[in-house]
């Protein structure tokens, strides 16, 4: 009978650790703990588009109880504008609104990781000048929330080769 339990006890212990899940990426507890300065610049003034920017990347890293630190993410927008074409109804064109966002992030040593995020979308283009202008606002929102989630991500889910020094 205490062979049995023993067994009984060992089998249970070896299923119940065979069966674990590891998930593919570890949160990151460690920019929750520390606020992330965020510098958001742009040449020209882009509707609200730096604004929100910085308003999506700091809901996204910092949180309401982190500490000061000297961790630094500095972001530069840059949008170019190009034509598509014409329509085949002939009255309305297409234009490309492309923005490049280049990002350094700093901590006390230095830089930890600098890069580029690209994404681009298209609007209509009529005579009506108001549906114009609400269009162009449509996409460029849709692109900023696009690049933010994306920076965010890629900041959270960055291995740096050295250690961080807040």
């Amino acid at each position: 009978m205490k062979n049995f339990l023993i067994l009984l006890f060992l089998s249970i212990f070896f299923i119940i650790n065979s069966c674990s899940f590891k998930p593919l990426y570890n949160s990151n507890q460690f920019f929750s703990k520390y606020k992330v300065e965020i510098l958001v610049k742009s040449k020209g003034k882009y509707e609200n588009n730096a604004n929100q920017l910085k308003n999506i990347l700091d809901g996204k890293l910092n949180s309401s109880s982190s500490k000061s630190s000297n961790l630094k993410l500095i972001v530069s927008i840059n949008r170019y504008e190009s034509d598509l074409g014409i329509n085949k109804n002939l009255y309305t064109f297409r234009k490309m609104l492309s923005f490049d966002v280049i990002y350094s992030f700093y901590d006390k040593k230095g830089l930890l990781t600098s890069g580029k995020v690209t994404n681009k979308a298209s609007y209509n283009v009529t005579a009506n000048t108001y549906a114009n202008i609400v269009s162009k606002e449509d996409a460029s929102k849709k692109l900023i929330l696009s690049i933010s989630k994306n920076l965010s991500n890629l900041i959270l889910a960055m291995d740096f080769r050295r250690k961080i020094s807040p």
